[in-house]
């Protein structure tokens, strides 16, 4: 049977040089020709499909370049709390989890206190009016805090001596906690969950994926605030996934890395936390929180030492940066390790990296590091009365300055950091597109390399991905819309009609 596909009538940007095609053809799992015009005609009757793309953009499939594969997946059976807006809310949606559960624990995502009426945290008290008689969990939206109820303060048996337990004035635990309690907290609750449950979980999430026209994930997998049998469950099973992984296992085991043949190590390997928290390393203090300027999580001697040990182990290391501190750090650590060593080129990445000076810009160039960024964070917390706002002030229009980092020659990859963020490249092309400080846009063309060619530069693989060339992967993704031409305000609701995976079909919208 002739498996072959044309795809024709399509606005085909290959992302060389802004060339543009309008067909291409895929054998087996190659595109082994592109064109324009009445070319197209010869395959007509020798291709086994022939897909109209009605004028709508054809993309290289996405590369999600930041991704927690295994907790969004598991996340999908939690208790979504994005759309509380207050303390009532949150008990409502507590309660009605309590009466249709098949689990033990209660466990609510994606809180976020900046939606709340309140605009703080609700505490173990406030949990306890709604429900008292099961453990509750709840996480914020970036996973830096959790608020338990007084029954799971006590059914997880948490050392209230750990750094992190937030106390009252009576010096009894209010519930909410963060820092490494909160890690000690997660990494036993991920560590119970058996393969059996991540594997469903992740197979029912992959559909989801797909939808949104993503072929390839960098998975963030193990380590603090998750769990190293995440990491070691995606290197068994990423074969079994309708879409490629690249692993980075977040340790600093570099001999069991090393064992495993991976070729990577970090992700989000914390340097520092979140504006949310207020844990981000700043040079400054945060503007609702005066004398906190959050905290570096290593001091730079253990930092150099573990870049060092990844330079002379040729690992390409990413590491996670949010706050100017934290950036600084990274870049004085990496730049002590390329003098001892000279092992350039290892494409070297800095996660996130929202708050970076136009030094520190100029100094990543010089290293050859990769920025992986996650332009979504602009749409959710950028802009004046956002979260960013609240917690940097006016230095809220320092955040993600995309356009500064693409015109300096840095490399930027695009990533949703999902389930922090929707795993939806196309929101993060609107996001980069229409970050809230102008000055800080980029146009409609850099967004997409952001998740395509740039996304396969950053994991190595931008001679077979990433391109739509001939001789390139079938990783192709139709959109409905020529994303040119739409109003940069309509990017984010433009949908994907065909998503092609090494040369196979995997998603087709109007057979859903």
């Amino acid at each position: 049977m002739n498996n072959d596909i044309l795809i024709m009538n399509g606005k085909c940007l290959s992302m060389t040089n802004q060339n543009q095609y309008d067909w291409l053809v895929i054998h087996n799992d190659l595109i082994v020709d592109v064109g324009m015009g009445e070319g197209c005609k010869k395959y007509i009757e020798k291709v086994g499909l022939v897909l109209d793309a009605k004028g709508g953009t054809v993309l290289p499939g996405f590369i999600d370049s930041h991704f927690h594969v295994v907790q969004a997946a598991i996340n999908t059976t939690s208790v979504d709390l994005s759309q509380a807006r207050s303390f009532d809310d949150i008990g409502e949606l507590i309660l009605n989890a309590s009466k249709n559960m098949n689990d033990s624990v209660i466990r609510g995502i994606r809180l976020d206190e900046q939606n709340l009426r309140e605009n703080k945290l609700p505490d173990r008290t406030e949990l306890d009016k709604y429900c008292n008689g099961l453990p509750v969990f709840l996480n914020t939206v970036e996973y830096q805090k959790s608020v338990l109820n007084t029954y799971a303060l006590l059914y997880y048996k948490i050392p209230f001596t750990l750094q992190g337990i937030e106390f009252d004035e009576n010096q009894v635990p209010t519930g909410i906690i963060t820092h490494y309690a909160n890690a000690f907290l997660r990494e036993n609750i991920l560590r119970n969950i058996p393969n059996s449950r991540r594997l469903e979980a992740v197979n029912s999430f992959s559909k989801t994926l797909i939808e949104k026209g993503i072929t390839t994930i960098n998975a963030m997998e193990g380590g603090r605030l998750y769990s190293d049998k995440d990491a070691e469950f995606v290197y068994e099973y990423a074969d079994q996934l309708p879409f490629d992984i690249a692993l980075f296992y977040q340790t600093m085991d570099i001999s069991k890395v090393k064992e495993m043949n991976l070729k990577r190590i970090g992700g989000s390997f914390y340097l520092d936390g979140t504006f949310g928290s207020r844990t981000a390393a700043l040079s400054f203090d945060y503007q609702d929180s005066p004398g906190n300027r959050g905290g570096l999580n290593f001091s730079q001697e253990e930092l150099n030492d573990f870049v060092l040990d990844c330079y002379i182990n040729r690992l390409q290391l990413a590491l996670y940066t949010i706050g100017d501190r934290a950036i600084e750090q990274a870049l004085n650590a990496h730049e002590y390790a390329l003098e001892r060593t000279g092992n350039a080129g290892l494409r070297h990445r800095l996660e996130h990296v929202e708050l970076p000076s136009g030094k520190h810009i100029k100094r990543a160039k010089e290293l050859g590091l990769v920025f992986s960024m996650s332009p979504t964070y602009e749409n959710i917390w950028g802009g004046p009365g956002k979260m960013n706002w609240e917690r940097l002030g006016e230095r809220y229009q320092m955040t993600n300055p995309f356009r500064e980092i693409i015109s300096e020659g840095v490399v930027v990859c695009g990533g949703s950091d999902c389930d922090v963020t929707p795993a939806d490249p196309l929101l993060g092309i609107y996001s980069a597109v229409n970050h809230p400080v102008e000055k800080h846009r980029v146009d409609i063309y850099d967004a997409i390399k952001m998740f395509t060619c740039n996304g396969a530069y950053g994991i190595f693989e931008e001679d077979r991905k990433g391109y739509l060339e001939a001789g390139k992967l079938a990783d192709i993704v139709i959109l409905d819309k020529d994303i040119l031409k739409v109003k940069k305000e309509k990017i984010k609701d433009i949908k994907v009609n065909y998503t092609i995976k090494s040369g196979n079909i995997i998603f087709d919208r109007s057979k859903r």
